[in-house]
């Protein structure tokens, strides 16, 4: 179980207050934000009352070079010198404090780093004993998990025991990652753990911390305005990772949003190109930044191999197919697969090099994002006059009379697109529930003869209809009205149904015409097509399949790429087996009574239905 934010200080603020006479551990994945917790939370709420000292273990190679800078810290912040940074100890530092105490002192520890490192030193144990008649010291070590290879972790386990809390009466509070433990040590670890440790705080991220910590408290407008939105976008990925966030990686990825944001809003103060979409504009940045940072800081993603997700950049379409069952999946799709189930991402994310520069360089080309964003999300197409409709609230009812009767015209323009026509259903919507409607003509039967005439373009274009799941986030007004949501998914799912019924013909065609790019960009597109129905429909049945100069051998192969050796192809062509065995039985046909068809024909048409019977056979399965 773990434990909120709060109830972890209530927790170790006991414990400094107590007699415990072991230590605690607040154990929890790197870069989780344990240390900013303690730093930037649990330090200033003890220190009034404790001296305290943070110490990191990363970086030493042997024990008795960690004991000497150790018992030096815990000397130094003795004479009220609070030592809660990672700076490692400097003789220079003594030279300072000693001074204050008198050279008498520094008189007798001249050679004090020799000293140190020999804590039954009589005059340091003396003056580390003396601070427990006060109040007892607390001592922080952090990055248990990062100790070098040289310094067995329970050997320094025990001298936490034996050397600073009974000798020197320390409050220490442990900070790791049991998880990362060296597997070698693991059992050793535990069970001195076991001896020294008296509770495990487990540690997790507090996104309500988060939300007020990094982006309210960021000073930026954006960051805290919409910090709602943001923190959800980190949560979710976290959900979808294990619960893993890497604060450290979270701190990189506002800093160079600052950066992003800054250029943006300078931008707009001399231009007004996208302007008007500025909130949605920087979503998109931020989500591409936020999937770029972090997989740029994990080490995926490198200067070097940027050119891997080339396929991704400037692109709405994140659609993946393989040829083969165990082809690697590339980079690209890595990272789509990793973070596009994330509702909120999807509906924003695009990728720019912009953004790459910014994560990479830290320079941002905003008219180049803004650029591209409009290409994507406000193609040219779109009419001039939707723009304006974001203002209709400083028009007069005359103005927006004419702006809706301009929307009329431009949506009944041939080369209008689906999205402008939904934006514009959805504004009609909205004003006519608003009672802001002022023209006289039936707006929705226009619009919806507008939408098929879009959608058949679109179909005839062999271009993307839209994605019906789109309609709930980009036009929430028609979402909300469920007699013209059917409406609105009817026409589209006719669209889709046509658009369908093309591919699969044009799909037979490049079969027999041997148009393999042309197959493979269908393929690619995912489409998932009955070509046995298609044929058995089709004049080439008979003009290219069963006839002299059969083109069997073409469609033979095709068969083996896509359905014999693609293990599962099942799974993707139910209910086609009536299909199959009715093309079986006139390939059969054919060969039995066309006795003047060559040898080879007849060779290449027997290879095709044993092909068709492997198939049946499978799908039978």
């Amino acid at each position: 179980m773990n434990l909120e934010n709060s109830q972890l200080l209530e927790s170790l603020s006991n414990y400094v207050n107590s007699d415990d006479q072991f230590a605690v551990m607040i154990d929890g994945p790197w870069g989780s934000g344990k240390t900013y917790f303690l730093k930037n939370t649990v330090v200033p709420h003890i220190c009034g009352e404790h001296k305290v000292v943070y110490f990191s273990v990363y970086g030493y190679e042997s024990l008795a070079k960690l004991k000497s800078e150790l018992i030096g810290k815990l000397f130094i912040s003795s004479f009220g010198k609070n030592q809660d940074k990672e700076d490692q100890f400097k003789t220079q530092d003594i030279v300072s404090i000693v001074n204050e105490v008198g050279g008498a002192v520094w008189d007798k520890f001249a050679t004090f780093k020799t000293l140190a490192a020999t804590t039954e030193n009589y005059v340091i144990n003396k003056r580390l004993r003396s601070q427990v008649l006060d109040s007892s010291p607390v001592l922080i070590i952090d990055d248990l998990e990062r100790i070098s290879r040289d310094i067995h972790t329970s050997d320094l386990i025990g001298f936490l025991l034996t050397d600073i809390i009974e000798t020197y009466g320390y409050r220490v509070i442990v900070v790791g990652n049991a998880k990362e433990i060296r597997d070698d040590e693991i059992n050793e670890f535990n069970m001195t753990r076991e001896k020294v440790v008296s509770r495990i705080f487990p540690f997790t991220y507090d996104f309500n911390n988060i939300r007020q910590e990094f982006f309210q408290g960021s000073g930026n407008r954006f960051l805290q305005e919409d910090s709602e939105w943001l923190v959800e976008i980190v949560a979710d990925h976290a959900r979808r990772n294990g619960e893993q966030i890497n604060l450290r990686t979270l701190e990189f990825i506002l800093t160079t949003f600052t950066i992003i944001d800054r250029e943006l809003n300078q931008y707009w103060e001399s231009n007004t190109q996208g302007k008007v979409d500025g909130l949605q504009i920087k979503r998109s940045v931020f989500a591409n930044l936020f999937v770029i940072a972090t997989e740029y800081r994990q080490g995926k993603l490198t200067r070097e191999n940027l050119e891997l997700i080339a396929q991704i950049l400037n692109t709405r379409s994140f659609f993946f197919m393989h040829m083969k069952d165990d082809e690697e999946k590339s980079l690209a799709e890595k990272i789509t697969l990793k973070y596009h189930d994330d509702t909120n991402l999807k509906q924003v994310i695009m990728y720019d090099n912009s953004v790459n520069e910014a994560v990479f360089s830290g320079v941002f080309d905003a008219a180049s994002f803004i650029k591209s964003w409009i290409q994507l999300f406000r193609p040219r197409g779109k009419a001039s006059s939707l723009d304006k409709v974001a203002n209709f609230r400083e028009m007069t009812d005359k103005q927006l009379e004419e702006l809706e009767r301009q929307l009329l015209n431009d949506v009944q323009k041939p080369d209008i697109s689906i999205k402008d026509v939904l934006s514009t259903i959805n504004n009609f919507l909205f004003f006519d529930q608003s009672d802001l409607y002022f023209c006289k003509e039936d707006y929705l039967a226009v619009l919806l003869e507008s939408l098929k005439n879009a959608v058949n373009k679109a179909v005839l274009e062999n271009k993307p209809t839209y994605d019906r799941g789109d309609i709930g986030f980009m036009y929430s007004v028609i979402a909300t009205d469920n007699d013209i949501l059917k409406r609105v998914r009817d026409i589209l799912e006719s669209g889709d149904k046509a658009k369908h019924e093309l591919q699969t013909e044009q799909l037979v065609t490049a079969i027999f015409d041997d148009n393999y790019e042309l197959m493979r960009d269908f393929t690619q597109s995912g489409l998932n097509a009955n070509i046995f129905r298609e044929i058995l429909d089709s004049s080439q049945l008979d003009s290219e399949l069963l006839t002299a100069g059969s083109k069997a051998n073409l469609l033979d192969r095709y068969l083996h790429h896509e359905y014999i050796r693609i293990t599962n192809s099942k799974d993707f062509h139910s209910g086609e087996n009536a299909d199959i065995s009715e093309l079986i039985q006139k390939v059969e046909e054919f060969i039995n009574e066309s006795l003047d068809i060559g040898r080879i024909d007849r060779f290449n048409l027997r290879n095709l239905l044993k092909t068709l019977r492997e198939i049946l056979s499978k799908f039978s399965e």
